[in-house]
């Protein structure tokens, strides 16, 4: 493993963080941008930069969702469109696709109908055999738990599933995990994750404490009023949109992948069906209701991990983790196929997405210490990467699905970003400051010809914070930054880097984003070159607003009796009364000035950081 000298750090190139009191708005002219209020002086240099102010959007943490009750199949529609007369199927491969009920009119009652129930019947007497024996099962292990003491019966038949002693465990088990979602809800802010669409300017955003996804259109700047939600749909990890393909959302949850197919409004496409200049505009999630369907994507299929095919209506069935449990997933550039990672095993799963088959990608272990984390596919489609929770990262090739593996990394590999190029990615691993590089030297069908070098280093430091006025670093306020690197996004154009910073580390400001500019064909010049990342700036969000810092007071002032051990546990180590700290953030897939950066915060605001610079794309057009 190579490292790069560092050429200079954000306090050699005198970059200062901004106050505690101010918001970065954006950058212009190679300069970032922060205001404190609507009077800053900053404004009027950004405006005549020709800066673009994006609003706030806030996600509350608690929601009340009329209709949520309602969720009741596998294939379903959006809120207030439930396919009412579909039942539930699951094919060899976990495929989960609706399929008519048979009803008979019992007005008519005529002999034919009669017959014709009785041979439908017959010709499912398998399904009712298989059903019978394992209600006289299930009635016999009920029967043996009877005759034991309750701490017996919950030793011997705490694992078997059908008994009263699996039923609580499971229950203790999904209100822990409720607990810790609302936990993680008032610590690192309620988006679990986000997803933009590859061509137009929607956003699908992921609710944590109620495994709900909503849509928000930024050309219009209005929330759809559908909720996409369904009891499949739990503990969600990861979205993507399918690429060319309309509006195919894909969310990976502890069932699967939940595939919703989203038809926009008729509505609003007729009216937005062109703009002022003559050219047509793409239609408006939020001009009225849309209509949704679900197919679930398991592999191994549903009833192989115990997950019921068809679920009750009265109730919310909490799923364990299982080996069809889904930590991350990714399109492939055409659409046609799709990555999953899991969260039990290292496994990869290859889904053919139309016809809803699955093939297993065996090279990474079994174990959960081998479970997958992430996985990522380059933008030409040719190379796949996964890092595993032991630490290791892998590097496929999708022709023949050759791979190579590096066991050696100093830690586990948090998150990483392919360049544009699809020659270089940059990563990050736990507890380290430093900021790697794995350069591509060849092609598929070759061999993997690839090497590994640390091309920069963030280390920990007191620096003083920026003035506004004359920047004199003489009696400033001093803060610390920097430290272990748990998170970073690479822009479309392969021209911005932005990094957060691990949450562990209470001494530095953790809230704060940093900037490098990215000059990646520098790692493939002979012994290396230290320009590949160059310093940039900080990006500071919005506060808490008072109602929300009351609330977070009371919340870490440790409450009364009756909280979770874990929960109490979690919130001691996570929840601070500082700035609101980043919990996602990743880049608009288009922006015709630069590049736009969307960053969920802790106190559930997600703000659009537009950065303008010139590109290959809007050079051109100029």
């Amino acid at each position: 493993m190579n490292a790069y000298k560092v050429a200079s750090t954000f306090e050699d190139r005198g970059i200062r963080p901004p106050p505690e009191d101010s918001v970065t708005v954006g950058e212009a002219d190679l300069t970032f941008i922060h205001l404190r209020n609507g009077d800053d002086p900053g404004l009027l240099h950004y405006v005549r930069s020709g800066g673009i102010a994006f609003p706030h959007i806030m996600i509350p943490e608690a929601l009340q969702l009329r209709g949520a009750e309602t969720k009741t199949t596998a294939t379903a529609t959006a809120a207030t469109t439930i396919a009412a007369d579909t039942d539930t199927d699951a094919d060899e491969n976990g495929t989960v696709s609706a399929k008519p009920i048979l009803r008979t009119n019992a007005e008519v009652g005529s002999v034919l109908e009669t017959v014709f129930s009785h041979a439908l019947w017959l010709w499912n007497a398998k399904q009712h055999t298989a059903e019978l024996v394992q209600t006289m099962q299930t009635r016999t292990l009920l029967l043996a738990e009877s005759w034991l003491p309750s701490p017996v019966a919950a030793v011997v038949f705490g694992d078997v599933a059908g008994t009263l002693a699996a039923a609580n465990a499971e229950r203790l088990q999904a209100e822990e995990a409720n607990e810790e979602r609302a936990m993680l809800a008032k610590t690192e802010g309620p988006v679990a994750c986000v997803a933009w669409h590859p061509h137009r300017s929607l956003v699908a955003i992921a609710h944590r404490a109620t495994d709900t996804v909503f849509l928000y259109d930024l050309a219009t700047n209005t929330w759809c009023p559908n909720v996409l939600q369904n009891v499949y749909m739990q503990s969600i990890t990861s979205m993507a949109w399918q690429p060319n393909c309309g509006y195919t959302l894909a969310v990976g949850c502890t069932a699967g992948v939940c595939l919703w197919n989203i038809m926009p409004p008729a509505s609003s496409s007729s009216r937005s069906a062109t703009a002022a200049d003559g050219k047509k505009k793409a239609p408006s999630m939020g001009g009225g209701q849309l209509s949704a369907w679900m197919t679930l994507l398991s592999y191994p299929k549903l009833a192989a991990n115990g997950v019921p095919v068809q679920l009750p209506l009265d109730k919310k069935v909490a799923f364990r983790r299982t080996s069809s449990s889904v930590s991350s997933l990714a399109f492939s550039p055409s659409g046609q196929w799709l990555v999953t990672g899991h969260q039990t095993h290292g496994h990869l799963t290859v889904w053919d997405v139309a016809l809803g088959t699955a093939a297993p990608l065996r090279r990474s272990g079994s174990s959960s210490r081998a479970a997958t984390l992430r996985v990522g596919i380059s933008p030409d489609g040719r190379h796949l990467v996964s890092v595993h929770a032991n630490g290791h990262l892998r590097l496929w090739e999708t022709e023949t699905w050759g791979s190579r593996l590096w066991s050696d990394m100093q830690g586990i590999v948090t998150q990483f970003a392919w360049a544009p190029d699809s020659r270089s990615l940059f990563f990050a691993v736990a507890r380290s400051p430093d900021i790697y590089a794995l350069a591509l030297h060849s092609a598929p069908p070759s061999a993997i010809d690839a090497e590994i070098s640390i091309v920069t280093s963030f280390e920990p430091h007191a620096t003083a914070v920026s003035s506004g006025v004359g920047d004199d670093a003489d009696g400033a306020e001093r803060i610390r930054v920097g430290g272990a690197i748990k998170s970073l996004a690479l822009d479309p154009t392969g021209q911005r880097l932005v990094v957060g910073f691990d949450d562990d580390s209470a001494s530095s400001d953790i809230s704060l984003l940093a900037v490098y500019l990215v000059n990646s064909d520098a790692l493939f010049r002979a012994g290396g070159d230290s320009s590949a990342l160059m310093p940039l700036g900080y990006i500071r969000g919005p506060d808490w607003g008072e109602q929300q810092r009351d609330q977070k007071q009371q919340s870490s002032g440790g409450g009364g009796g009756g909280v979770n051990p874990r929960s109490a546990k979690l919130a001691k180590k996570r929840v601070r009364l500082g700035p609101p700290i980043p919990s996602w953030f990743g880049f608009a897939p288009n922006f015709a000035h630069g590049a736009l950066l969307t960053v969920a915060w802790a106190n559930g605001k997600i703000s659009f950081v537009p950065m303008l610079f010139r590109t290959s794309n809007n050079a051109a057009s100029r």
